[in-house]
This record gives C-alpha cells, structure tokens and sequence, in this order.
C-alpha cells in the first residue's frame, strides 16, 4: 500500500473511533443527529459526568401522533453494575421515570432492553421500560416491565411486573 494513504485510513479510522464512544449503547437508528445531540446533553445535565446515554427515541408519549417527547435513558456506575435512569424531555421540561424515591427506572441490578409504548382510546399512552433482571428464587433471567403513564404534571409509575425472558 502506498505511504500517502496510511495517514488517510488512520484519519478514517480515528473518527470511527470517535463517533462509536458518544454514540447509544443500545442503537436507534431512526433517531435524528439533532435529538441525539440532545439525548447526550440531558444525560449528562441529569446524571452528571459519569452517566453513559443508554437510548434515545423520540416518541409521542402524552398524545398519540403528536411526536413532541424525547425519552432519554442514561446509565450510572452502581453498586452491582449500571444503574438506569429514565426522563422524557417535552416543551423544556424535564419528567423523570422514577421506579421509587431512589430515582431508578430500573432496579438496581437490572439490566436495560428497551422501551414500548402502547396507545390507549381516551388516554396518555403506556410507556412501558423492559430490563433483564435475576428474581431470586428462580432459575433463569426474567424481563422486568415497568410502565409509566403521563397523568398531566408526570409520568406516573402505573404497575410493574416480570415475566420470564425465552432461552
């Protein structure tokens, strides 16, 4: 190969590099450079400069069609591995998924897999945060589904419950 090319592909290579260490952790294409910008920011604003952006959509939380909520899930070192934080970001304002008074979206320990988000006839839709998690006493991972629902001041923990993950 000839010399003048190396400094070139070392170029290319260092921006790969680059673009992957500020990119999700879990991918969402669909996401637009501008939201994702945004994502990484609150992230940061909200967790501070050791939070990791986990995922990012933008999502029509509060009434379906209307796509205004940015749903931004972003990790922190925990005691034993991540733990997730969750917020939806709409007209400014800032609403975080809390699972209690910790904060958490998830249980600590648990690990994120992704969101849904399910439109009811007359109301906000179901978001609803899926992580993998161990239930003591059982045998295998199970997937733990904590839903939210917008009731006009927050996102309100509505229910949660696990089901088993497939083999």
């Amino acid at each position: 190969m000839p010399r003048p090319f190396i400094p070139i592909i070392v170029l290319i290579f260092m921006i790969l590099i680059a673009g992957g260490v500020t990119a999700q952790t879990v991918p969402n294409p669909k996401l637009s450079e501008s939201d994702l910008g945004a994502a990484r920011t609150e992230a940061s604003v909200a967790g501070g400069a050791e939070s990791e952006l986990t995922y990012a959509a933008r999502i029509d939380a509060v009434e379906q069609g209307k796509f205004d909520s940015l749903i931004v899930i972003y990790a922190k070192p925990g005691k034993s591995g991540k733990d997730y934080f969750g917020l939806v970001v709409r007209e400014g304002k800032q609403y975080k998924l809390s699972l209690d008074k910790s904060g958490l979206a998830l249980k600590s320990g648990d690990r994120f897999l992704r969101i849904g988000l399910r439109h009811e006839a007359g109301k906000a839709p179901l978001l609803r945060l899926m992580g993998a998690t161990t239930e003591p006493g059982k045998t295998g991972e199970w997937q733990r589904n904590v839903d939210f629902q917008f009731n006009g001041s927050e996102f309100a923990l509505i229910s949660q419950s696990t089901v088993p993950l497939p083999k």
